[in-house]
């Protein structure tokens, strides 16, 4: 079983995509960069993050077309990129935009739940699940890159 398989059962299994246009964006977005060099577990944990809603999915999706055109063997420039958009965000959409930064920071780590205190009511669930993920996500064992 690839990566991009391991993370779609695992999450699935967990029941942690908020509906079912959250999984299918996920999906979507997983499908388009599973066998680009810069896919890793960190990417997939933003891709979850990105994909609850259709306005983070096509960010992201043109940020994915970005790296593919650019022939990124990492993630550095989409980091660089989350960076700089950080400072014109509105509160909670920076919060979770500083989520996915760390993913791309700290591999194999999932940022604090005080992520979660700073964020209005309706952005909880969102945050919270994708710490969830990041949890669920870490746990994947690494022998299969593909």
């Amino acid at each position: 079983m690839s990566l991009a398989e391991k993370v779609v059962y695992a999450l699935r299994t967990r029941h942690l995509f908020l509906s079912s246009m959250h999984y299918e964006h996920f999906n979507m977005l997983i499908d388009r960069v599973k066998d680009e060099p810069f896919f890793c577990k960190e990417l997939c944990k933003c891709a979850f993050l990105a994909a609850w809603d259709q306005a983070h999915a096509i960010t992201f999706d043109q940020t994915m077309t970005e790296l593919c055109n650019m022939k990124a063997t990492n993630l550095q420039p989409m980091l660089e990129k989350g960076e700089a958009l950080l400072p014109h965000l509105p509160h909670s959409e920076k919060a979770l935009f500083q989520m996915s930064c760390d993913f791309l920071k700290y591999p194999g780590q999932t940022p604090d739940e005080s992520v979660l205190l700073t964020l209005t009511s309706a952005w909880v669930s969102i945050a919270d699940n994708a710490l969830e993920a990041s949890r669920v996500i870490d746990e994947i064992p690494d022998d299969d890159k593909n």
